[in-house]
């Protein structure tokens, strides 16, 4: 990654400097930081297939309402409840070939409704008692219940520290760019920050270059800012804030 962000930093600088002299030199800070999520989303679905629709949206609705009612027992507001649910319907047919002499047709065996209700909570992650309670509840009840997904409501530490990390990275690629190139390092210009600050759930794999491949050959200035793709997290709870700078600096020789 160093090698790649000197690389086009000098780009930047040749760019900067067509003149007889470069004055300035602008280089890209990325700040990282994991911080434990501080909400935790939990959710809980019922399916039931039926070949009435009208029968099999009944049941669905009976069993997440018995559900939700085990949920309440178990110290979950109602309302917390009712505020993320939502419905699914899906009709699946199966087919077999039949063939005689001269010709084959498909012919419809069964026609079923599949039903799909699904509840979302969202919990405080220092309630992980309560957290294991509902879904062990859920469960009881036939329903499938999993942790569903983090976030973190209060972020503002943690994008402090991101932002504080990008400046420092971008310091320090300018001093090695600068010391490359035979320059002598300035005060700083300019900081500029492209977007906020991003969350992600930390990837289950790194990229050994930390870079997309078709990245590698996109030095256009919104290029340099697509945001890393996401995946499963590595260690469930886990976040990272994602800060990224480019920093003006005067150079002279």
């Amino acid at each position: 990654m160093k090698v790649m962000a000197i690389l086009l930093s000098l780009i930047i600088l040749t760019l900067s400097g067509a003149s007889e002299d470069a004055s300035t030199l602008k280089v890209i800070g990325e700040g990282k930081v994991v911080v434990p999520a501080d909400t935790v989303f939990v959710t809980i679905s019922v399916t039931t297939e039926d070949e009435n629709l009208t029968l099999a949206s009944i049941e669905n609705s009976e069993t997440l309402n018995r559900t939700i009612e085990a949920l309440a027992d178990a110290g979950v507001k109602r309302e917390d409840v009712l505020s993320g649910r939502g419905r699914s319907v899906q009709s699946i047919q199966t087919r077999s070939r039949v063939c005689n002499n001269s010709t084959c047709v498909f012919v419809t065996d069964k026609a079923v409704s599949r039903v799909t209700d699904q509840v979302t909570i969202r919990f405080d992650a220092e309630e992980e008692a309560l957290i294991n309670r509902t879904i062990e509840a859920a469960r009881t009840e036939g329903a499938e219940a999993a942790i569903s997904g983090y976030d973190l409501n209060d972020a503002i530490e943690a994008v402090a520290e991101a932002r504080r990390m990008a400046v420092e990275d971008a310091e320090d690629e300018a001093e090695d760019i600068a010391s490359a190139a035979g320059l002598v390092l300035g005060k700083r210009l300019e900081i500029l920050e492209p977007s906020r600050p991003q969350i992600y759930q930390e990837p289950a794999g790194l990229d050994p270059l930390e870079i997309e491949m078709m990245n590698i050959f996109d030095f256009s200035w919104p290029g340099m800012f697509e945001p890393h793709s996401t995946g499963v997290s590595a260690e469930p709870g886990m976040l990272e804030v994602r800060s990224k700078v480019a920093v003006t600096y005067e150079v002279s020789y």
